[in-house]
């Protein structure tokens, strides 16, 4: 368990209404930005926005400007995010080839928006400059007339223009009679941090992941199978699949409705994300009893003749999560669009599905009066549904065992 932490400064329009946020690397509380590595800055900003944080938190219903490194511009993670919530910002640094233009290209067609970051002019770049939607410039850099001259030759070029690093009034009249579109800077508001809890996922799996999904002859079941064994993983992919910009009517509240609904490609581009970032193992006594509960609550619904087998493992697999993230189950569920049915059995065991899971948890107690049975079926054979679930679980960490 540790924790998430993002930086945003607000980006104000003409009339200083907050258009946008800026999403930016941090790695604890104080705010500032302490990094060596571009590529890791960039992929820690995207897990915490879109998967430990949540966007809306972060930015409610407006964009989020997010630095991407060359590696993620050429790459596919980029084509992962939502293109109606980002703006995708080329960093200065980045040197402007065939192979840069190629890949925004790429993205734009794909309906992604593009700004350029702390732009400094060259003709050479005028093919990226009829793809960009956004030209960003640093006021601090030029002087009034410097800044005057660049303005202008960028007229001819169907881009906005956003000041950065507005520090006075002075600088922010100016820029507005240079007709800027777009305000961002300390004389308009500092960024601040937000933090959150952070879910890691366990090392292991997430590695078996990144060799076995290459493979082309992947299955989607064993596919769907890997993802459930690890409660992390299951919560973010969940958390993924059910975040606003799917707008999906009804939640998904499974791994394998996720799996069906994403398709491999898409998650393929997922697991790629999660593993760019540092990762660490869970307690070991955590998985087991999340796999034994989850195997126990699917075998005892599927004996009962009841519907939804899939629902009853996510609800067993669940239960420890206010365990692993160390924040009361209540709260942990707001994360989760999970159906009230689902909710409900995971706080107050509730219906058939907490039925099950309290079922599967009365066999982890040495108590001879807690009942142990479940829809009809006698105490024998739930005894030997539990027994084949600890079974089922022992061999499937066996198999993640190298």
């Amino acid at each position: 368990m540790s924790e998430a932490f993002v930086g945003r400064q607000p980006i104000y329009d003409r009339e200083f209404r907050v258009q946008a946020f800026e999403l930016l690397f941090r790695d604890g509380s104080e705010n500032q930005a302490r990094f060596l590595d571009g590529d890791t800055a960039t992929s820690e900003v995207i897990q915490s926005a879109f998967i430990d944080l949540g966007l809306d938190r972060l930015v409610g219903h407006r964009l989020a400007f997010i630095n991407l490194t060359r590696n993620f511009l050429t790459g596919e993670i980029a084509m992962a995010l939502p293109p109606e919530r980002v703006v995708l910002e080329v960093i200065e640094d980045i040197p402007v080839d065939g192979e840069l233009i190629a890949a925004v290209a790429r993205l734009t067609r794909a309906g992604y928006r593009i700004a350029l970051d702390d732009y400094v002019f060259d003709e050479a770049h005028a093919p990226l400059l009829h793809l960009a939607s956004i030209v960003k410039l640093d006021v601090l850099q030029w002087s009034p007339q410097e800044l005057k001259t660049l303005v202008e030759r960028l007229r001819p070029y169907r881009v906005q223009l956003l000041a950065e690093k507005v520090e006075t009034p002075e600088q922010l009249t100016f820029c507005r009679d240079l007709g800027f579109d777009y305000f961002q800077g300390y004389g308009l508001s500092r960024p601040n941090v937000v933090r959150g809890p952070r879910l890691m996922a366990n090392q292991l799996v997430v590695m078996q992941l990144m060799a076995r999904i290459h493979q082309p002859d992947l299955d989607p079941r064993e596919l769907e199978q890997l993802i459930a064994s690890d409660v992390s993983l299951s919560y973010q992919l969940l958390r993924f699949i059910n975040s606003p910009f799917f707008g999906l009517v009804r939640p998904v509240e499974s791994i394998h409705r996720a799996v069906v609904y994403l398709g491999t490609r898409a998650i393929r581009k997922w697991i790629s994300l999660i593993a760019l970032r540092r990762l660490e193992n869970i307690p070991p006594q955590a998985m087991p009893t999340a796999l034994i509960r989850a195997r126990t609550c699917q075998t005892l619904a599927r004996a009962a003749g009841r519907g939804r087998l899939d629902s009853f493992f996510t609800v067993g697999l669940f239960s420890i999560l206010d365990q692993l993230i160390q924040r009361p189950m209540e709260e942990a569920l707001q994360d989760l669009p999970l159906s009230e049915e689902v909710k409900q059995a995971l706080l107050r065991q509730a219906g058939p599905m907490g039925e099950a899971l309290d079922c599967a948890r009365a066999f982890e107690t040495d108590d001879p009066h807690r009942p142990r049975g479940f829809r009809g079926l006698s105490e024998e054979t739930t005894s030997r549904l539990y027994l084949e679930a600890v079974a089922w679980a022992y061999d499937l960490e066996q198999q993640l065992t190298p």
